[in-house]
């Protein structure tokens, strides 16, 4: 029963101290946001570690590393914002990024001065009416207590805000990213992170879940058969967050590096219609879609025109992004491989790789958001037509 509890208590901190030194170690370099990550899951596994010292009713210890437990809380969800803006915005650390801090660094200073000029018996009220049983101390408590505890229900205010405001601002950040790329290449495998923007979303419930808990107090959770479903939650989210993320090589920084490739900057065109014209007709002779690292660069160099006003041409005349956009051309050359060669049983990896998708996947998907039907039933239907 012991070993199990340790376990409840314990495996957020695990999960998030590996994945943290990990990246740590691995990532200053060759990857900034990776390193941002492990910032993030190390300072996450302070406040785990922190939790499993409160829930082993180690409270004497518990109150020598209160400032810092407040610190690292204060700071997760700005660090995971910061983790995404290196991912998505940001190609190295800013100094502004300080800022996003200073609430968790202002707030941890304070603690820890009234905390270190607290007397023993102000200490004890204060561990026991506000950290163990989330409530307000006595009319009698002394003033030290009073300021200790508003810090602390203040900082509880202030994590219920960041708990909120940061993953969904993260998912904005990432919607436009994806955009970004989507605007850029035609290939997209590896480089849209709409597993971040789901895991993200996933975050803004569970940090309505935090808040909640913060509410009702980590005393609530004193029996571990109730904080066994917080901790499984936060575990699963934590790890899979890390797992994914060290899959992720594609960054802002390779996109801006991608973007500067381009080595003449063309003048915007004046006729809209010819350029529209133009690009048409390049499309359907040349079939530069083919190429399956075609780049949206690569085509205005062709057209001998500014990649931004192309970029914009296409997404206002035809509504979509360059990815759908050179997709579309695809979906229509698997189609005409289909039909051509309808007696012969090509796999649909043949049709992938000679219509210029990067991957199988990326061809089932476009080939059934262009057509409405799965490109394996295309196949059959032509095959049973011959």
């Amino acid at each position: 029963m012991q070993l199990l509890d340790n376990i409840i208590k314990l495996t957020p901190f695990y999960i998030t101290a590996s994945w943290g030194i990990v990246f740590i170690f691995n990532s200053a370099k060759e990857n900034r946001a990776r390193f941002g990550l492990g910032i993030f899951m190390l300072v996450a596994s302070i406040v785990y570690f922190s939790h499993a010292i409160f829930f082993e009713e180690n409270y004497s210890f518990y109150l020598k590393i209160d400032e810092l437990y407040l610190l690292a809380g204060l700071s997760v969800y700005p660090l995971y914002y910061l983790y995404i803006r290196l991912l998505t915005k940001d190609v190295n650390f800013k100094k502004n990024f300080i800022w996003h801090l200073l609430p968790a660094i202002l707030l941890s200073f304070l603690l820890g001065l009234f905390s270190f000029h607290a007397s023993p018996a102000a200490e004890q009220i204060y561990l026991k009416d506000v950290i163990i049983q989330n409530r307000w101390p006595g009319s009698a408590s002394s003033g030290t207590t009073i300021l200790m505890a508003f810090i602390y229900f203040f900082s509880r205010i202030i994590f219920g805000i960041q708990s909120l405001v940061y993953p969904i601002l993260s998912v904005f950040l990432i919607r436009k990213y994806n955009k970004r790329v989507s605007n850029f290449y035609s290939n997209l495998s590896g480089k849209k992170l709409v597993w971040l923007e789901l895991l993200t979303i996933t975050l803004v419930v569970t940090a309505i879940s935090s808040f909640l808990l913060n509410i009702l107090g980590r005393h609530f959770f004193e029996h571990n058969h109730l904080l066994f479903i917080p901790s499984t939650v936060f575990s699963v989210l934590l790890f899979t967050i890390g797992l994914l993320g060290n899959k992720q090589n594609q960054t802002v920084a390779d996109v801006v590096e991608d973007e500067n490739s381009e080595s003449i900057d063309y003048e915007k065109p004046g006729n809209k219609a010819q350029l529209k014209e133009k690009l048409l007709g390049l499309m359907e002779t040349e079939k530069p879609f083919l190429n399956p690292e075609f780049r949206i660069t690569d085509l205005s160099i062709k057209m001998f025109t500014n990649r931004t006003y192309l970029s914009n041409l296409i997404n206002s005349e035809f509504e979509m992004s360059f990815s759908d956009f050179v997709n579309r051309y695809r979906v229509q050359h698997a189609k005409t491989l289909m039909d051509k060669d309808s007696t012969l049983n090509y796999s649909l990896n043949y049709f992938s790789e000679n219509s210029g998708f990067g991957s199988v996947s990326s061809f089932l998907r476009a080939f059934k958001q262009a057509e409405g039907i799965t490109a394996g039933a295309y196949h059959r239907k032509i095959n049973k037509a011959s």
